[in-house]
């Protein structure tokens, strides 16, 4: 049962109630089984009392009787048992006496036998002998028995044994009020050791759950609240440890940080160069072409001039792309979140491009959520603008419909173009990767990177020669 408690707090209570319930019927048991010892100690010691004190009116009645005379042993046979009813009535104990031989004499109790020689040369040892055990009848009692000499003038005369009995019940009897006048001391400690159990076992956890909260709260791109725990117990060593290790995380993150960005400028500064060289060699070379084979006196100069000025005027609005593709690229505008109607913002975002090329649909008339407007529209401008470069015919349809479901909602772009070939599907978000003679690569890097900011997903479908269907999902959160 308590391996199917998956509570920490609970396990803690159930084990300290449990142990105190453990600890309680202990300590009554133990109670009960030591007041049983008490009462057969107590009851031993009486019996041996009410012996001593039998043989005590033995010798007083001997000595009324028959003086310091000398007498014979079957006198003071007669005497002693004339008065046996008598004492074992006033004594409420039944006594026998023996010879010394072990032979009965006279017993207040029929059927009772002479005693062994073994029994005598015990009794001879020790002078007393007192036993117990359990009778058949009645049941549930105790039998007390006890052997010693009868001394007169110094010198034992006969054996007298006294029995007792005593009911077992009493004990239980004796128990059963001891619990029912701390009964309500037993209720109170029991509730006392609940509260008790439920308290350390709720301050245990809540230590731990606040915690689990704070490392559920951590990020790695935030890491900047340590865990303030001011108790000095078991718990103390790990949260240091945690905020040790926070430190060290800090420090690290920050070093990855300035590599990344190190490495992101340079990657950037190589990409720039590059790109902006591929039409400067062609420029070079048209002027260099030029030059070689300029003739003041050729009739045709004006002409060669114009073609080299369209040459050059082309390569400069070629590099003049490039550095406005990577200046949008850095210009990335901080997020202004703000809870938007996403039907409305795809409309008006979709209704700058010719409506014979665009059908717009959808299944929600709105749906709300927390995303930076500017940022959906550049999303869905990008994609549906790749979508119609990439129709090479005269018959150009791009859908873009909105799915309203339960979790979450789809925005589906789907062109009839020549689709993306199996080649070419790994690299579509990558971040260089063009299929276009002026392409950067970057735009739909951009749009994979402001969807994932937001959680979001970003998949294709493709089939060459057919199209391409883009799907956008985010979860409904807000």
């Amino acid at each position: 049962m308590f391996s199917k408690i998956t509570s920490l707090r609970d396990k803690i209570f159930i084990a300290i109630v449990v142990l105190n319930l453990l600890f309680m019927t202990f300590m009554a048991a133990f109670n009960f089984y030591r007041d049983g010892l008490r009462m057969r100690i107590l009851k031993k010691q009486e019996l041996v009392q009410t012996e001593n004190k039998v043989k005590e009116t033995y010798r007083y009645i001997l000595k009324e009787n028959h003086g310091n005379s000398n007498f014979s042993d079957e006198k003071i046979r007669g005497t002693i048992s004339n008065k046996i009813f008598e004492l074992a009535n006033v004594n409420n104990v039944a006594i026998t006496l023996y010879d010394l031989q072990g032979k009965i004499i006279t017993s207040s109790r029929p059927q009772k036998e002479n005693l062994s020689s073994a029994f005598l040369q015990k009794l001879l040892k020790t002078k007393s002998i007192v036993k117990e055990q359990e009778t058949a009848t009645p049941k549930s009692s105790i039998l007390y028995s006890s052997w010693s000499y009868l001394n007169y003038q110094n010198k034992p005369i006969a054996i007298i044994s006294t029995e007792t009995t005593a009911n077992k019940s009493s004990w239980y009897y004796h128990f059963k009020i001891l619990v029912k006048q701390h009964f309500l001391a037993i209720i109170f400690l029991l509730i006392l050791s609940g509260y008790a159990a439920w308290y350390i076992s709720k301050g245990i956890t809540k230590k731990i759950a606040t915690i689990s909260k704070t490392l559920q709260k951590t990020n790695v791109e935030y890491l900047e609240t340590p865990i303030e725990y001011s108790d000095r117990d078991e718990i103390k060593p790990l949260v240091d440890s945690y905020n040790i290790m926070l430190e060290k995380l800090q420090e690290q993150t920050s070093i990855l940080a300035r590599t990344e960005r190190e490495e992101a400028w340079r990657d950037m500064a190589r990409q720039i160069a590059h790109e902006i060289n591929n039409p400067l060699t062609p420029l070079k070379l048209s002027v260099q072409n030029f030059q070689r084979k300029y003739n003041p006196e050729d009739e045709n100069n004006e002409e060669k001039v114009r073609n080299l000025t369209q040459v050059v005027v082309n390569q400069i609005d070629i590099i003049s792309s490039i550095t406005k593709a990577f200046s949008d690229f850095a210009k990335m505008p901080v997020n202004n979140d703000s809870l938007i109607d996403v039907v409305k913002t795809v409309k008006y975002a979709v209704d700058i491009f010719p409506d014979h090329i665009i059908e717009f649909s959808t299944n929600a008339e709105e749906i709300y959520y927390k995303i930076d407007n500017i940022y959906l529209t550049r999303v869905i401008t990008n994609v549906v603008k790749n979508g119609i470069q990439a129709i090479h015919h005269q018959d150009k349809k791009v859908k873009v419909e909105i799915e309203n479901l339960q979790d979450c909602f789809l925005i589906k772009i789907q062109d009839n173009g020549s689709g993306i070939s199996e080649e070419n599907k790994d690299k579509v978000f990558e971040k260089k990767f063009t299929t276009k003679s002026t392409g950067m690569g970057l735009g739909l890097f951009m749009v994979k990177k402001i969807i994932e900011d937001y959680e979001g997903k970003i998949w294709f479908e493709s089939i060459e020669d057919e199209g391409t269907t883009f799907f956008i999902e985010f979860l409904k959160k807000y």
